[in-house]
């Protein structure tokens, strides 16, 4: 599993060298872009590693809705440079900024019709074989779009076609903690979705390696990973605690490549 990158894609490099790309199925739970170094266009770049990796799949994360928010904006007339001078922070273009959004990354999905189709087609949610449900966030309002991870992708899907979807779906992204003090209310998520336990990014840990709760049924991959969040380069996680592979669940075999698992756990 690969957590929150944030734009830091000079590490995310390092750290999937641990993973040959053909020895291990590597899902990546969004999160991409906002909280690169300014300029460099990292959370595109990380974007396109993820794209081309093979034996990879990937979701949307809330800060990947955002980006396509913001652009969606721009081409309706708020031009960076306007955005800039006005210095209000009335537009979502202005708040992702001032967020550690970064220009050359919205330039860069702009001028990349390719990438910005892989985005809007990417899932909000995977359920892999072994009935672990993959989604960005630690919350249960993915079911507002539907009973199914089926159901749940292709509404989102279609809202990402048509004009401000992005900010629709947005909305499904961006609860944190749903599950930590509410045992019965995980309970009814994984039944909803025929599932085992929930693994998802979003809300940050400090531990060094992935955070496990709930008796294992909920598993956090937002280690803090971006050295670049903090304006003081201060504050990033080892990448243990984001990049890693999830143990396989209690009764699953261990041998094999089925459930996206190498011959000795389940995905990195």
């Amino acid at each position: 599993m690969v957590g929150d990158v944030q734009g830091d894609a000079e590490r995310l490099v390092e750290a999937l060298a641990e993973y040959p790309e053909d020895e291990v199925d590597t899902v990546f739970l969004g999160d991409f872009f906002q909280g690169g170094p300014p300029g460099a266009a990292g959370g595109a770049a990380a974007a396109r590693i993820a794209r081309a990796r093979r034996n990879s799949r990937s979701i949307l994360g809330n800060h990947d809705l955002l980006l396509l928010c913001v652009l969606e904006e721009v081409r309706l007339g708020r031009t960076p440079e306007a955005v800039l001078r006005s210095g209000d922070r009335r537009s979502l273009a202005e708040v992702w900024l001032w967020r550690r959004g970064d220009w050359a990354d919205l330039r860069a999905v702009a001028d990349d019709a390719a990438l910005e189709a892989w985005l809007r087609h990417l899932p909000l949610m995977l359920l892999l074989d072994d009935g672990t449900l993959v989604q960005h966030s630690d919350d249960d309002a993915y079911a507002r779009l539907g009973d199914g991870v089926d159901t749940v992708n292709a509404r989102a899907r279609a809202a990402l076609a048509e004009p401000g979807g992005a900010w629709t779906v947005f909305w499904h992204t961006v609860g944190r903690r749903a599950f930590d003090d509410d045992p019965e209310r995980l309970d009814r998520h994984l039944a909803r979705f025929g599932a085992r336990r929930v693994v998802h990014g979003h809300t940050p840990h400090r531990g060094d390696r992935p955070a496990a709760r709930q008796g294992g049924r909920l598993w956090g991959f937002d280690g803090c990973f971006s050295r670049f969040w903090n304006h003081d380069g201060s504050g990033a996680g080892p990448v243990s605690a984001t990049v890693a592979l999830l143990p396989a669940l209690d009764g699953e075999p261990g041998a094999g490549r089925s459930a996206g698992r190498d011959p000795r756990e389940s995905p990195a």
